[in-house]
């Protein structure tokens, strides 16, 4: 199975961020669109119209993939964009970013989404969230961590410019 031997591991990937009054919708969602991979069958984005704070225009836009396959391919393929620091810095606060369930948490620059790379992001981001089936009796923490090291040490150094 493709995936990189993670494929059973990896259950699903959901993806969410919200297209503000001031964004262009169609940039919004082709950022959410490059990160997908090849190997992905057809991505439907949903759309849901929502009221912000002050009373200003959002839409959320999201979509969920639920073939195994296309899960893991996924994964390797936003580590794959992450810049070496960006790696470095996903293990590192991996303990902020896994639940007990067993999903991972990322948020990437949806300006560098936009056009084709990836960064981790705090501010504005796309949300990304991987549930895994984490094996029995074995500590959600431990097991993503164990995952992504491998998934890391396999992918080549990106070509993304680091962080600034």
């Amino acid at each position: 199975m493709d995936g990189g031997g993670i494929s059973m591991d990896v259950v699903s990937v959901e993806l969410s961020t919200i297209a503000y009054a001031t964004e262009d919708e169609d940039k919004v969602e082709r950022a959410i669109q490059n990160l997908f991979p090849e190997g992905i069958s057809e991505v439907s984005l949903k759309k849901q119209k929502l009221t912000g704070h002050h009373k200003d225009p959002l839409t959320l836009i999201s979509t969920r993939i639920k073939k195994r396959r296309e899960a893991a391919l996924m994964l390797r393929s936003i580590i794959a964009l992450l810049p070496p620091l960006d790696r470095e810095r996903l293990l590192e606060e991996l303990e902020d970013r896994v639940d007990e369930s067993g999903n991972l948490y990322l948020r990437i620059d949806k300006q560098k989404a936009f056009k084709g790379s990836g960064a981790l992001h705090d501010i504005d981001p796309i949300r990304i969230k991987f549930s895994f089936r984490v094996p029995h009796k074995r500590p959600a923490l431990e097991y993503i961590e164990s995952v992504l090291t491998s998934l890391i040490e396999s992918e080549p150094p990106s070509s993304a410019e680091e962080p600034e």
